[in-house]
């Protein structure tokens, strides 16, 4: 199918079909990010330096499962193609994760809670890879266009956002709703999250039946073990670029929404403006990933990313040194998803980029390897920040059942807010001084494209 040949409805229909698909799954993953650790603590009484260690453990049964799942998605060939039956298979799995998470029972012993927490997160994860590493490994599919991708992945950044407003707006207000006014929490997360998880299912079903694959990866009849397959990634550099960058990125960015109710609670002292400073951070990836594709047109992929995370800088800069000028906390926090919201369009533009480049490389797409690869740093990203709060709250002698914080707990809750994504946004910038495949990219695809022309004669 000739993509200079698409009638705009059909473009438009590959677009959102694509990016409601992360509006689910943002909806799950900041609901885990934002909450979970914070409902492990205060609401049902897990000691935090256990969670802390839970989230590092568990990333070591993503590893494998990621891994195994990006490999299955490259090897699968089927009416509906390579990614969706793997997302229809782990939307239900996704789901029920969702609310187990949010369900320990309050009557059992500390070592039976944490056990229970254990379980329910290990089954939580597997449901987001089966359905995030089938859907980032399907964007290649939908063009072969890199500006096209980066108009994809705007929309999909926009649909994410989207489901970051739910949580921020939704959340907090339901769970208060659920549990009477605050009368009974537990009780209010676990029916918020029964809600929460009936829309995700619905939504990858829908996802899934409305895009379609223009673009398949060629049938290599080749076959590769995966220890080849894995070879053939770690000497990909531009991905492993952005595979690192992708780490910084999320641990800045996870990092302050994990310390943001903390934030809130004990520094600002009224949870209930958290609201608003979500939704300002959520309003400003809006505005940045819309100009992020027009910006696209002019400008490198590295360096709108770049200008990007400079924008993050200077908001946790700005977080970093105001205390109690709620005006100021707010416009900082915009700055910062202003930052965000074009550095998410750039990574997920730029490993479709890099997967074309692996293929050049190797004469065979990596998609699911690759995106197997960068799932499971955004996990990994996800346990290290939850495992990093927890620390420092451990540090600074935090402790739940106080009303008043000790200097030291502050003092902790700002580094994890602020203090430590700001040197990952310094790190980025270095880091992303050594990407260099935009230059080359034109005559990587069109040596890409006449292979597959010719493998298809």
């Amino acid at each position: 199918m000739n993509p200079n040949n698409l009638k705009k409805s059909f473009i438009w229909k590959q677009r959102l079909g694509f990016g409601i698909c992360d509006f689910a799954c943002n909806i799950a993953y900041l609901l885990v990010n934002t909450y979970l650790l914070f409902y492990y603590t205060d609401i049902a009484s897990i000691n935090a330096a256990s969670i802390g260690f839970m989230f590092v453990v568990t990333k070591l049964i993503d590893a494998g499962t990621d891994y195994m799942v990006g490999s299955f998605v490259d090897r699968t060939h089927t009416k509906l193609g390579q990614c969706r039956p793997w997302m229809i298979a782990g939307a239900p799995v996704l789901a029920v994760g969702m609310v187990l998470l949010f369900c320990v029972p309050t009557g059992f012993s500390p070592t039976a809670k944490l056990v229970y927490a254990y379980d329910t997160y290990i089954l939580f994860s597997f449901g987001y890879t089966l359905v995030n590493i089938p859907m980032n490994a399907l964007l290649p599919a939908l063009t072969p266009e890199p500006l096209e991708r980066t108009n994809i992945t705007t929309t999909r950044m926009l649909m994410a956002s989207l489901g970051s407003l739910v949580s921020a707006s939704f959340v907090i207000p339901a769970v208060n709703f659920f549990s009477d006014n605050g009368k009974n929490m537990a009780v209010g997360y676990r029916y918020t999250n029964m809600v929460l998880a009936i829309v995700v299912i619905v939504i990858v079903f829908l996802s899934a039946i409305n895009v379609k694959e223009i673009n398949p990866a060629p049938v290599v009849e080749k076959k590769t073990s995966l220890i080849t397959d894995f070879k053939y990634v770690i000497s990909n550099k531009p991905f492993m670029i952005v595979f690192i960058e992708t780490f910084l990125l999320c641990v800045a960015w996870l990092g302050a929404s994990g310390a943001m109710q903390y934030y809130f609670t004990y520094i600002v002292g009224d949870v209930s403006k958290m609201t608003l400073a979500t939704s300002l951070m959520t309003v400003g990836q809006f505005i940045s990933q819309l100009l992020a594709s027009v910006a696209n047109r002019f400008m490198s992929k590295r360096d709108i990313m770049q200008i990007s995370t400079v924008f993050m800088l200077i908001g946790f800069i700005g977080l970093l040194l105001v205390h109690g000028n709620l005006v100021l906390i707010y416009a900082f926090v915009f700055c910062v998803g202003f930052g965000l919201g074009a550095r998410l369009v750039m990574v997920f533009s730029m490993i479709a980029d890099t997967i074309d480049y692996g293929e050049y490389l190797h004469g065979k797409s990596m998609s699911g390897t690759q995106n197997a690869f960068a799932g499971f740093m955004n996990k990994f990203s996800s346990a290290t920040v939850s495992a990093l709060t927890s620390a420092l709250l451990v540090w600074g002698h935090y402790s739940a059942s106080a009303t008043t914080q000790p200097d030291s707990a502050i003092t902790a809750i700002q580094l994890a807010f602020c203090g430590v994504p700001l040197i990952l946004c310094i790190l980025s910038l270095i880091l992303m001084a050594f990407y260099k495949l935009d230059k080359i990219y034109p005559e990587i695809k069109k040596e890409n494209d006449a292979r597959r022309a010719k493998a298809n004669n």
